[in-house]
């Protein structure tokens, strides 16, 4: 009797059942949709990428700075004068030669006369030849000319000196500034400008989204320094080709709304692949 109990109940198990296979639950990508319905065969692709200003500039001086006047954030119009400087820093460096050379050519003229004075001494006294104090004379004369010849070196650079500044290219707001008065401006930026361009995104994406991301394709970005925010945007160029040096895709977007952003920022941007911008547009 048991063994029949058994059968039986293998049977009502299987009959249960109905012959069906266990439901398996398969991952899909729900993909950014300007109408929110997914998109099974567009992939939303993700990238780390840093807030940057589309307008934003690098500011160069060169010289001493004698001078900075404003700090990181301020709102300034173009022309504003940023920093302000001694001179060009080559400028500069031909003053400092100009006045090696005239402090050794003085010390040489000084030692000429020096000499000339010994061998006209020596001359009325009859020790010394009229050739030799003729070369005493024509040396003294030599290194007069030679001083006066650095003089007018020098007198060129000092007119070549003239303050300059580092003026604002156009209106918009002090993002970085480097700057500090004392030190010497050369290779290093000054200051980092932005302006009112709005904010842009620079991917680099994998080489296999070759073909993939389009232009016109939304994109959401999210950054980490403002919680439950989100900005939207579009994919406004991709490069035709693999960056030789990194070996990924550039792609920018630009940001539709910047509101509360600043440059500098890092964050994720995520894009819609399979949606183009439309003909005509």
């Amino acid at each position: 009797m048991s063994d029949r109990f058994i059968l039986c109940a293998v049977l009502l198990a299987a009959c249960a059942c109905g012959g069906r296979e266990p439901a398996v639950v398969r991952a899909s990508t729900q993909p950014l949709q300007e109408n929110g319905s997914a998109d099974l065969e567009a992939p939303v692709i993700s990238a780390s990428v840093r807030v940057e200003a589309g307008d934003e500039a690098l500011l160069f001086g060169s010289g001493r700075i004698t001078g900075v006047f404003v700090e990181e954030g301020d709102y300034v119009t173009a022309g504003q004068v940023l920093v302000g400087l001694s001179g060009d820093a080559m400028v500069d460096g031909a003053v400092a030669a100009g006045i090696s050379g005239v402090e050794s050519a003085r010390v040489e003229a000084s030692n000429a006369e020096a000499t000339y004075e010994r061998c006209r001494e020596l001359f009325e006294a009859g020790a010394l030849s009229s050739e030799q104090l003729e070369g005493a004379e024509t040396a003294m004369l030599a290194s007069r000319s030679a001083l006066q010849a650095a003089r007018s070196n020098l007198y060129g650079a000092l007119s070549g000196r003239s303050a300059s500044t580092v003026d604002a290219p156009f209106d918009g707001v002090v993002g970085r500034v480097w700057a500090s008065e004392g030190m010497m401006a050369g290779n290093e930026p000054l200051v980092m400008f932005t302006g009112g361009g709005g904010f842009v995104l620079r991917a680099l994406l994998p080489e296999r989204n070759i073909g993939i991301v389009a232009v016109g394709a939304p994109a959401v970005f999210e950054t980490s320094s403002l919680p439950g925010e989100s900005f939207n945007g579009r994919v406004t160029s991709v490069s035709p080709g693999i960056d030789p040096v990194t070996g990924l895709l550039p792609v920018t977007v630009a940001l539709e709304d910047g509101n509360g952003l600043i440059p500098g920022l890092y964050g994720t941007v995520r894009i819609n692949a399979g949606r183009r911008e439309a003909r005509g547009e």
